[in-house]
């Protein structure tokens, strides 16, 4: 099953884009962001659901994620 999310907001640069999932990464240090919650949603579709996700390349034209996981009989 494929699921894809995404919005129209500013986008995500490539250099961030390779980094969204790792633990305590945030571009909002001292604003609150902890950095941690795209690494729970990474964890719970990688390691909880077997499946895989990924940050699409939008040319800067908002966000999009795409989830994949298997289906079960």
């Amino acid at each position: 099953m494929s699921v894809i999310y995404s919005d129209d907001g500013v986008g995500i640069e490539k250099e961030i884009r390779n980094r969204i999932f790792e633990p305590f990464f945030t571009t909002s240090r001292g604003e609150g962001g902890s950095g941690i919650g795209l690494n729970i949603v990474y964890n719970l579709v990688t390691q909880k659901l077997k499946g895989t996700i990924e940050c699409k390349d939008t040319g800067n034209k908002g966000a999009c994620f795409e989830l994949n996981v298997p289906m079960i009989n």
